[in-house]
């Protein structure tokens, strides 16, 4: 079975949200099989590969509820997966999208930060010192894999853990 580089479909303009989900269905058809090698001998091709860590075609601000859906099922979700199981393959093996918008993600509507995700202590405090003491190999693969990766696939700058995590931090109001 070859891959499908092109779908003949004349009577329907694709658009670009609607490409990445084509291409994140091929990838899950893909894995289902066989072994979840994204490299190698099998000759199959990771999430990261065949879609890279880009924006997205419209601004995440300006996208529709619907769009933003397909975007992260498509495109956001395989490429977190394959970045979390390359981390730690055995804790990420089931992956999915309650792992960054928490257990309560359909009352919340996916709102994030995600209130039940770990609390990230604010900068310069002990809290802050605990978590990096305790959790090194985490919090550096976080800042340093993560967040730009995140940032990279909505097309925010300066993406923080704050995008996920609720932050500890005191807010005026």
């Amino acid at each position: 079975m070859g891959i499908v580089t092109k779908l003949d479909l004349p009577c329907v303009a694709m658009t670009g949200i609607m490409k990445v989900v084509m291409v994140g269905i091929v990838l899950l058809l893909g894995a289902c099989g066989g072994a979840k090698s994204t490299t190698g001998s099998t000759g199959k091709v990771g999430a990261i590969e065949a879609m890279g860590i880009t924006p997205p075609d419209s601004p995440w601000e300006e996208m529709s509820v619907a769009d933003k859906e397909f975007y992260m099922i498509g495109k956001v979700n395989p490429i977190m997966k394959e970045l979390f199981t390359a981390h730690d393959a055995e804790e990420f093996s089931e992956f999915d999208c309650v792992d960054c918008h928490g257990e309560e993600m359909r009352e919340i509507d996916f709102k994030m930060p995600a209130p039940s995700m770990y609390v990230v202590p604010p900068e310069g405090t002990p809290g802050h010192r605990g978590m990096m003491s305790t959790f090194p190999e985490t919090v550096k693969f976080m800042k340093e894999t993560i967040t730009p990766a995140m940032g990279k696939l909505l097309g925010v700058e300066n993406f923080t853990c704050a995008g996920c995590h609720p932050t500890g931090a005191k807010t005026k109001g």
